[in-house]
């Protein structure tokens, strides 16, 4: 009996440690692929190792070219921290993201942010149609992230609305590169380490027809 204790014990340090050097390759898509198959044959998950798992298929949504793998992946990262977040939050499936995002605190918020990350990323890349049934359910979760905490993340809730101010269409009304710039300073201010955020300042705001500062 304790041999089999000691054997169940070393094959879960095993599989830990594979997935902790799998975690710091994940720049590798076929490191970051076998992490996912570690992760999921684990499950049920913990709350930590589900926002691992929802990353990497973030992660492996950004460097796929295939557009309805990217799509699906984006989702699948969407859909854990949500499926996630009702079970935190004692809620039904069938509740409304409204009211799951209403009852999201802090203590949430890694969950709240990475399916942010998912719905956003997942509307910049979806078709038109997509596009605009995704767009308020983008606006509802970063809205709170941003509510929340807005330099979460390397400045995340800034550095997403700098974006989101640069690049929205202007038929919205909601364009506006002032804005765009003041969120994404805030951004950089807090986390001037951060080199994504300095990217898209580049390519959002420096380079927008309406600045085009070289």
């Amino acid at each position: 009996m304790r041999k089999t204790a000691w054997a169940v014990l070393a094959s879960v340090v095993f599989a830990q440690s594979e997935l902790d050097a799998l975690w710091a390759a994940r720049d590798n898509p076929e490191k970051a692929e076998k992490a996912i198959a570690l992760l999921e044959k684990s499950a049920p998950l913990s709350i930590e190792a589900t926002i691992q798992l929802a990353r990497l298929y973030y992660l492996l949504g950004e460097q796929t070219e295939d557009k309805s793998k990217r799509l699906e992946r984006y989702d699948k990262t969407f859909q854990l921290c949500k499926e996630a977040l009702l079970k935190e939050l004692g809620l039904p499936a069938g509740t409304k993201d409204e009211e799951l995002v209403k009852k999201a605190g802090k203590e949430q918020l890694p969950l709240l942010y990475w399916a942010a990350a998912g719905i956003a990323r997942y509307g910049k890349h979806a078709p038109f149609g997509q596009k605009l049934k995704a767009r308020p359910i983008i606006r509802l979760y970063w809205d709170r992230v941003y509510e929340l905490q807005p330099d979460y993340f390397y400045g995340g809730g800034y550095r997403f609305f700098g974006g989101y101010y640069a690049l929205v269409p202007a038929i919205t009304g909601e364009q506006d590169v002032n804005k765009a710039k003041e969120m994404l300073d805030k951004a950089v201010q807090a986390a001037p380490e951060y080199l994504e955020t300095k990217v898209l300042y580049a390519e959002a705001y420096a380079a927008h027809p309406k600045v085009k500062d070289k």
